[in-house]
């Protein structure tokens, strides 16, 4: 008994430690890379990189080369991946691609860097070395490389390297205690400048309290001294250890750099911190919290879209139907709910049908402001910056392909655009106007008329058009009045022998139908006199028994006269018509329930109500002869005289 209590307790510690890795989860590490040379998207579902070569190529001058770079094993879930781009090496017959992934084998949980070569003829092979850690899972794996493409850079919670890229040789492979100043210090997020770079995680000063706190650490890649760190917030709410040492959506960070300026996206907070790089030292800025009414996540990726804008992913910030997130674009010193520059994606810049409202895990801005995406289901949407007078718009295709290209194209009617960017064009002002047939871009609308008594050139417009050819229409509703008819029985009779040469009105009309069954009974009278006249002895048998049938259907001569057979039908027609026309009426009452028409009447407006009022709205248009008398009326001068009695004081005293 001891021995099976000693086997299950061993067995359920290795339960307990045992990993799982999620392969259809894109959003943790960074599964996606993109530099204007190259993108790299990494799928640990299909064993596959999504690779794209020249993405922000136009068609023009030859387009995207793409290509799979499959791993042919098993035992390897992918972290992070960093593009390095066009290699150094590249000859012109031989261009050859770059990039570095970080990995961990999953039997063993070691870790290893790889370098990943492929060409335009998508021939592949990678060059991996493993790293010296403690085989131990890494919740966060995060890699990045150099502005210059030579170094790869990798940070966990217990390692860190530093790889020749070219040379393929690890300069440095050491743990981290010596660089993080915080205790148990778990980076989440990562970015790379030249020769320093952003760490952002959460660490704790105190053991025994473990009072973790959103950090942004420089790190000196030359060197790799101790980290410099500052809280990022101020809050000072206890956090779960459990949330942030393990993967837990709600708490990630994101950052980027931008020259000495640092972006740093905090989910939870539904915050962005603007940081300064002075020295190695990082100074706190500014501080921004987006308050979406009904978003669940605001800052988990930014990025800068040039020197001066911020871009920041925002989860269901309003109800559209072409996505579950935006991107919005602000000025860095105007962030809040109403300053946003524009937004991705918009009414011009719109999701095609082929993408049912995606949730973006993961986009990216490279140098030369070109935007990249990847969704949540691993698609990829790659959007060029436009010159001015254009802007990209998508390109829809019915081929089953897992990457959406945007073209530039010109900016349509109403609207121009004066810089290169990755967004929409912007609406003509009042008095300009943009006709959309131009061939060129327009980078100023062009001005309208500077007569403004006659010309109307509201905002976005596109053409200058003259007033006085605009009829005049008043939006202004006369209260209703009721009709000359309200009784219910002279309606019945009105419709009842109301017939018209309006379509709707003759398929409607009681009456017509009862001349149609009429007719047909006029018809079969004929019928019976010509077999009478004939001697036709079975036509006459077959109306003697026509004739006892119709006995029994008369309601007007009580079963006696077969004629009055004939006659009950048409009386039948015109009572079910009467008994519909009641029945509808009656239900459109009360009038605040009636929304559709009056199907059942000639009148469509038909009511069954009546109104009342002794007053008249001054907006309504006159008639030509009631103008004459509004008209004296507005122009007539009143006089009030006012006449002060003899008082007891002074008129001084009076206000």
């Amino acid at each position: 008994m001891f021995l099976q209590l000693i086997f299950l307790l061993v067995i359920s510690g290795h339960v307990s430690w045992c990993v799982v890795y999620d392969t259809s989860n894109v959003a943790p590490g960074t599964k996606m890379s993109v530099n204007d040379d190259m993108f790299v998207s990494a799928s640990n579902s299909f064993s596959n990189f999504a690779v794209l070569m020249h993405p922000f190529r136009n068609a023009s001058a030859g387009g995207a080369v793409r290509c799979n770079m499959r791993w042919n094993t098993t035992d390897r879930f992918v972290h992070s991946v960093a593009v390095v781009g066009i290699s150094k090496n590249s000859t012109v017959n031989n261009t050859q691609f770059m990039f570095v992934f970080a990995a961990e084998r999953i039997s063993t949980a070691t870790p290893y860097v790889c370098i990943g070569i492929i060409s335009e003829s998508c021939v592949s092979r990678s060059l991996c070395s493993d790293l010296a850690g403690n085989d131990s899972h890494q919740e966060y794996f995060l890699l990045g490389v150099d502005n210059n493409g030579t170094y790869a850079y990798g940070f966990t919670s217990t390692f860190v390297f530093k790889l020749n890229i070219y040379a393929n040789v690890l300069v440095l492979n050491t743990t981290s205690n010596s660089i993080w100043p915080a205790q148990g210090f778990i980076p989440h997020s990562m970015d790379v400048a030249s020769d320093w770079a952003v760490v952002a995680g959460y660490g704790y000063t105190i053991e025994y309290k473990k009072d973790y706190a959103a950090l942004g650490c420089f790190v000196n890649l030359t060197t790799f001294a101790p980290a410099s760190c500052v809280p990022i917030t101020t809050e000072t709410t206890f956090l779960i250890p459990a949330d942030v040492t393990t993967y837990n959506s709600a708490y990630e960070l994101s950052v980027a750099i931008r020259g000495n300026k640092v972006v740093v996206g905090v989910q939870r907070l539904a915050t962005v911190a603007v940081l300064y790089r002075i020295g190695s030292v990082l100074n706190v800025s500014r501080i921004n919290v987006l308050s979406f009414i009904d978003s669940t996540s605001v800052g988990r990726v930014v990025d800068w879209a040039d020197d001066t804008t911020l871009a920041i992913l925002v989860q269901d910030p309003y109800d559209t139907v072409w996505s579950q997130t935006e991107i919005f674009f602000y000025n860095e010193k105007s962030i809040s709910l109403t300053s946003a520059i524009f937004s991705f994606p918009n009414n011009q810049q719109i999701l095609g049908s082929r993408l049912s409202r995606p949730s973006f895990a993961r986009f990216s801005i490279t140098i030369n402001g070109n935007m990249a995406i990847l969704t949540s289901a691993a698609d990829i949407l790659i959007i060029p910056n436009a010159s001015p007078g254009y802007s990209s718009r998508w390109i829809d295709t019915n081929d089953r392909v897992f990457v959406f290209y945007y073209v530039p194209k010109l900016c349509i009617g109403g609207t121009y655009k004066n810089m290169t960017s990755v967004g929409p064009c912007q609406i003509c002002p009042p008095n300009t106007r943009n006709s959309g047939l131009l061939p060129y871009g327009i980078t100023q609308c062009i001005p309208c008329s500077n007569n403004s008594q006659t010309g109307f050139c509201p905002l976005a417009s596109l053409a200058d058009i003259d007033s006085n050819s605009i009829g005049s229409y008043s939006q202004a509703v006369a209260y209703p009045e009721s009709a000359d008819t309200t009784d219910i029985e002279d309606l019945l009779i009105k419709n009842v022998f109301q017939i018209s040469t309006d379509p709707h009105c003759l398929i409607i009309s009681p009456l017509l139908w009862t001349i149609v069954v009429s007719g047909v009974c006029v018809l079969f009278l004929l019928f019976m006199l010509i077999t009478h006249l004939c001697g036709c002895k079975s036509c006459i048998e077959c109306g003697k028994r026509a004739r006892d049938l119709f006995k029994h259907t008369d309601i007007i001569g009580e079963g006696e006269m077969w004629i009055g057979g004939l006659a009950t039908f048409a009386i039948i027609v015109l009572v079910s018509f009467s008994y519909w026309f009641s029945a509808s009426f009656i239900r459109r009452y009360p009038i605040e329930a009636i929304s559709g028409p009056a199907y059942f009447a000639c009148d469509e407006s038909l009511v069954n109500a009546q109104f009342s009022t002794g007053l008249e709205l001054l907006a309504i248009p006159k008639s030509e002869g009631a103008q004459p008398m509004f008209t004296l009326l507005d122009q007539q001068a009143f006089n009030l005289t006012l006449k002060i009695r003899a008082a007891t004081h002074g008129l001084s005293t009076i206000h």
